[in-house]
């Protein structure tokens, strides 16, 4: 979060201003067919710095999958690509449960029909940041390069996006129109590539990136090598799947293990919230920088200690937040990892009858709030900084995943998975956490994740504030592309479907005593869903959880194992006390019609149980 965001934010946004300015000249120049003052695609790359302008929009676009709430609070409402990518309606994470409780719920899944938003806005994504990245291709063949190492690296660079961008639309549509380079003509007349051969395009990209790629990235923010490979990783799994051919498991498990040589899990505490001699302060509320309850876990998720510059050897592919002073020294608009939808307004909770005690809420308005040691009150930090509660965890991710042995995990520490307690210094249980069951809507309890909060207010400054409310603005805190962690789930994935039972509990284990877990996995415990419990207890709030379910069969075939995990776990089908939903009765996200109805002059079929 330093130089790199100079070289990839805030060319991306000269890059728009260069296409848009046109300096003086006389009048027969300008009409010129093709005058220097206006870039056309033909023009636009004359210079090596230009494809890596290209390349920082390419940057740009892919941090918006990403973010929660990408600076667009309003935008969060209509169905944001990235929380659709993380998972919004599947088995791990929802809306406000009491949204939820509406029956408009994305996981009321008997209401979905393909002319939902949500599927039209992913889909135009994905094909926007593909067209980006084949378009910083295409520029990089039109430069005259001095350094052509650099050329290699830059190309690398937008290949990796090329095949990111492919695989998550296979992934979650299937079979999808590939457009392989850059192409600017106007067409009615796509028609669906078959997955399988998508997901060849998809291998073929990666595989290129990886062999153009450094071990370690050039400046923080871009990819590299690891991260390469973990996608690659990824891609023969799925083509796994699609084909059954088992051979990709094999190609699968190589690609991961480069990545893991590469990045060792962090396994010590380290970085800006660790060190016990540090007796500073960070932020607008003085927090002190050293927490003694913290572990490493907890320390990938602090302000700092995201990149591999900063320590963090973990890390593949980090997306850079800029600081408020960045961001307005380059008048970008706003960026800023909002986290004011992600938690529960705990504001509204009441209590039960039997525990209410004078203010109606643990956190209400009208309780007896200590605001030195809860700035802001249930707006504050500490409750998920006044949220409005568009992104909720359900009960799979807050409870189910951490039941009996599972229980003792750094990962479910109130450090970094925190129950708030009562705030109400009248009420008796003041400072105790409740039960979910002393409350009048106890479906509408959840825990509050310090992956995408800063629950103990440290970092936060003024500039997080927005509509009178408290710190909500995460200015300067990065998000996760991919880490190490992940890699190791789909090595073990790839090791299960290989038939190596041995090998697939050793990658969950080392996950597991990372996080100082007491219980190990054995080989006969391990199937499809143990994994996809361990990527909910590492990667909640993290995990492209729709793309990771959707690619678990065959194009054609029911997806039982998503369909399943969403009749268990989704929270209009599982946690709602009032309706009673069903599983999908599809497999793939649909077509958006849209996109089938533009597509005038080919037919382009719709996915099954659309």
């Amino acid at each position: 979060m330093k130089a790199m965001k100079h070289n990839i934010i805030y060319i991306a946004m000269s890059l728009v201003a260069a296409l848009s300015l046109a300096t003086a000249c006389n009048d027969q120049l300008f009409l010129e067919e093709q005058p220097k003052t206006i870039y056309t695609v033909d023009n636009a790359f004359a210079k090596s710095s230009q494809v890596d302008a290209q390349l920082a929009r390419t940057y740009y676009a892919a941090y918006s999958l990403y973010a929660w709430i990408d600076g667009n609070i309003f935008g969060a409402f209509s169905g944001s690509p990235s929380s659709t990518l993380l998972g919004y309606g599947a088995d791990t994470i929802e809306g406000n449960a009491a949204i939820v409780n509406s029956g408009s719920a994305f996981s009321h899944y008997d209401n979905l029909d393909a002319l939902n938003g949500r599927f039209l806005n992913l889909w135009n994504a994905l094909y926007q940041l593909a067209s980006y990245a084949n378009l910083a291709v295409y520029g990089a063949d039109q430069v005259e390069w001095a350094n052509p190492s650099e050329k290699a690296d830059l190309t690398a660079q937008a290949k990796f996006f090329v095949g990111y961008a492919y695989l998550r639309l296979a992934e979650c549509f299937g079979s999808v129109p590939l457009v392989e380079e850059f192409n600017q003509d106007l067409r009615y007349d796509y028609t669906r590539t078959p997955r399988k051969e998508v997901y060849d395009f998809v291998i073929k990209m990666f595989s290129e990136a990886a062999a153009g790629l450094p071990d370690y990235p050039a400046a923080d923010g871009r990819v590299a090598k690891g991260a390469a490979n973990h996608f690659l990783a990824e891609a023969y799994l799925a083509q796994g799947v699609e084909t059954g051919d088992s051979s990709n498991y094999t190609k699968a498990i190589a690609a991961a293990q480069a990545t893991i040589s590469l990045h060792p899990l962090m396994t010590k505490r380290f970085g800006v919230r660790a060190n016990p001699a540090d007796k500073g302060t960070t932020g607008m509320f003085g927090i002190a920088n050293y927490e003694p309850n913290g572990n490493a876990f907890y320390d990938l998720f602090q302000m700092g200690n995201y990149d591999r510059s900063e320590g963090n050897t973990e890390s593949l592919w980090v997306l850079e937040t800029p600081t408020y002073e960045q961001e307005s020294a380059a008048n970008s608009g706003q960026r800023n990892n909002s986290v004011v939808g992600c938690a529960q307004p705990y504001r509204d909770l009441r209590w039960a009858d039997a525990y209410k005690e004078g203010a109606v809420g643990p956190w209400s308005s009208d309780a007896k709030i200590d605001m030195k040691k809860y700035p802001y009150g249930t707006a504050g930090p500490y409750c998920g900084g006044g949220s409005w509660g568009m992104f909720g965890s359900n009960d799979y991710i807050d409870e189910d995943v951490w039941e009996g042995e599972f229980a003792t995990d750094d990962r479910n520490s109130q450090v970094i998975l925190i129950d708030p307690v009562v705030m109400d210094m009248n009420h008796s249980m003041y400072g105790q956490i409740i039960k979910k069951e002393m409350l009048t809507e106890p479906s509408r309890y959840m825990r509050v994740s310090g992956k995408v909060n800063l629950p103990d207010a440290w970092g936060w400054d003024s500039h997080a504030m927005i509509m009178g409310q408290g710190p909500q603005c995460m200015f300067g805190r990065d998000i996760y592309g991919a880490r190490s962690a992940e890699t190791y789930l789909l090595l073990a994935e790839a090791q299960l479907r290989a038939g190596n039972k041995d090998e697939a509990a050793k990658a969950l284990n080392a996950v597991r005593q990372r996080a100082n877990c007491t219980k190990l996995f054995d080989a006969g415990e391990i199937d499809i869903v143990t994994i996809l419990d361990e990527r909910a207890r590492e990667l909640s709030w993290e995990e492209h959880r729709w793309p990771t379910l959707l690619r678990l069969a065959k194009e054609g075939e029911t997806n039982t194992v998503m369909q399943e995990q969403c009749r268990a776990h989704a929270q209009f089908v599982h946690d709602n006390p009032v309706f009673a939903g069903t599983a999908p009765k599809w497999s793939l996200f649909p077509i958006p019609l849209t996109v089938i109805q533009l597509n005038k002059d080919a037919k382009m079929d719709q996915n099954q149980g659309w």
